[in-house]
């Protein structure tokens, strides 16, 4: 059995080395490093049938909800980029002049907007117009639209840099079905749609749309003895994304139009992933894993043009090939009576790929260690909380059903998760 694992991964590793030609890291946002077939070595000790079960998972900051109920809300990021332009000098006007005048004669008098300064004298005229409009004459439905169009100009963006309209949305319903045998065999199908929003909707990032179609397949033994065991387990994947723009987001509610949101490619490809894993069981109660996730993590993606869908001329091949940075995750697993204890430290590894390939990236310490801890109440009731990734959470399972309530600790931000299985 180990050669045939062995064999597979190796086989793998040549497939991959084939195909990357142009490698670009990829974050899934549905990859779920706490289900077994992350952790496949556990599938030794696990045995049960899923025949269906869903999950709803919504979660936002404070700062979008205030955004969707009342969009002129925007108005009160317009102060860094009114400090910012009255300290503009001569060289910024001569560069940015032309877009600032166009994001202000969609609502201004052209007779109203001096000309581009181009001496003090012309620089003060254009002070005391900012002045005057910021604290006087704009509206704050129109302070929100200059800021919303400034943040299709990367200068003008770069003056509300130290702004943070903090996002996370994440809209997400989730399916899957399995099952896993007495023999450490296990498979799953799952399905995943949802709307993944950027941290900061006042930066460069992206949103996305995402849906995907799943299926893993697991194997674990004993190895040496009762004590040890490694696992291996495959996914392969459907996937479709979309990736929306910030400013397309923001304008959408705005405008209250979605269509024009879908202003980039439509990305449709196939994909599959490895995990290793191994268990040390000290005893009936501890037990530590360390497993090897996205060990080979690869997808292929076709292009579909929106104009597609009014003139269609077929897909376009994206050249890069796309991958999950591998990630080292450590476990420690203690169960006595209805007491749980998970506590978990991964994210260290990813980290530094991603790092290596996106200079300005920072190391999150607080992303890498996680706890979770659980209580039976009895044989239908269970009382959860889980602490990581700068999020704590709350929840409880009852019989088939499953609720959590969470919060950012970071930022202004909440969400709940609900769930039930047949």
């Amino acid at each position: 059995m180990r050669r045939v694992l062995i064999a597979f991964v190796l086989s793998l590793l040549i497939v991959s080395s084939a195909i990357a030609g142009n490698l670009v890291p990829y974050y899934d946002y549905f990859d779920q490093n706490g289900d077994v077939f992350s952790s496949p070595a556990r599938l030794i000790e696990e045995s049960g049938v899923t025949h269906f079960a869903f999950d709803v998972t919504t979660f936002s900051g404070v700062d979008t909800l205030a955004f969707f109920s009342n969009p002129s809300d925007l108005s009160r990021y317009s102060s860094s980029l009114y400090e910012g332009l009255m300290n503009a000098d001569l060289d910024f006007w001569a560069s940015f002049y032309g877009d600032f005048n166009t994001i202000l004669s969609a609502f201004d008098s052209s007779s109203n907007i001096p000309a581009m300064p181009v001496n003090e004298l012309t620089l003060a005229q254009m002070q005391a117009y900012l002045k005057d409009s910021f604290g006087n004459r704009f509206s704050e439905s129109q302070k929100a639209y200059i800021v919303l169009n400034a943040l299709n100009v990367p200068a003008l963006q770069a003056l509300m840099e130290d702004d943070v309209m903090y996002n996370d949305l994440e809209l997400s319903l989730k399916f899957y079905g399995g099952a896993v045998y007495d023999n450490g065999f296990g498979w799953q199908i799952e399905s995943n749609m949802g709307f993944i929003g950027s941290e900061n909707l006042l930066s460069n990032q992206k949103n996305l749309l995402a849906v995907d179609v799943r299926a893993d397949v697991g194997y674990a033994i004993h190895l040496f003895s009762d004590r040890f065991s490694i696992g291996g387990s495959l996914e392969l994947l459907a996937a479709m994304d979309n990736r929306i723009l910030n400013q397309s987001f923001l304008l959408a509610r705005f405008n209250d139009d979605i269509i024009p949101m879908f202003d980039q490619n439509f990305k449709f490809g196939l994909g599959f992933g490895v995990n290793f894993g191994s268990m040390y069981r000290h005893n009936d109660e501890l037990a530590f894993t360390l497993d090897l996730v996205n060990l080979v993590s690869l997808r292929k993606f076709y292009d579909f043009e929106p104009t597609d869908f009014v003139d269609y001329n077929g897909f376009d091949e994206d050249r890069a090939t796309y991958y999950q940075p591998m990630d080292l995750v450590l476990r420690t697993l203690w169960d006595k009576g209805p007491y749980h204890i998970v506590v978990e430290f991964s994210n260290v590894v990813d980290q530094l790929i991603w790092m290596k390939e996106y200079d300005h990236l920072e190391y999150d310490f607080f992303a890498i260690p996680k706890f979770g801890f659980s209580y039976d109440v009895n044989e239908e009731l269970r009382i959860n909380t889980k602490l990581g990734s700068s999020r704590i959470a709350f929840g409880l399972d009852y019989k088939a059903f499953s609720i959590e309530l969470s919060s950012a600790l970071d930022e202004f931000g909440f969400g709940i998760k609900a769930g039930m299985k047949f």
